[in-house]
């Protein structure tokens, strides 16, 4: 067996609409055709590929991740991303807070957010692309966002 790609991440949550809300409206996904499981969710799609797969939670189940944690198991989202300046006056424009660093030897921006249900979100951005250098790239910082 060979792995080709990740296909999908999926995200349990009580907050759907919310979540939902902030894959669309903040990060840029959009929603698409997700199958009838017989109960409410959504697939988030990236073009043709879904992949952010949000279904309910059970409110009695212990908790997926923990937000503060830096131990052992799942830490964060990681997107490949375009456009970061519009990204950024979107994240200013929701008041969303943010952290952002400049990785990779210089060849990353990265842009940290949180979800609804704590989930932290990377959108990496080619930094030639995106016209920043070491000289033109403002740090932001955010308690609890970034490495």
């Amino acid at each position: 067996m060979a792995i080709k790609e990740l296909n999908h991440i999926n995200i349990r949550t009580m907050l759907m609409e919310e979540t939902k809300d902030f894959y669309c409206d903040v990060v840029g996904l959009e929603i698409g055709w997700r199958p009838d499981f017989g109960s409410h969710g959504y697939w988030l799609y990236c073009g043709e590929v879904p992949i952010v797969h949000l279904s309910l939670s059970d409110p009695q189940g212990a908790p997926r991740t923990v937000a503060d944690g830096m131990g052992n198991g799942f830490d964060h989202i990681g997107l490949s991303a375009r456009d970061a300046a519009s990204f950024e006056k979107n994240l200013k424009a929701r008041g969303v807070s943010y952290a952002k660093r400049l990785a990779a030897g210089n060849r990353l921006v990265q842009i940290f957010v949180l979800d609804p249900n704590g989930v932290q979100v990377e959108l990496a951005f080619d930094a030639a692309e995106e016209g920043v250098t070491p000289e033109t790239f403002e740090r932001v910082d955010a308690p609890g966002l970034g490495f």
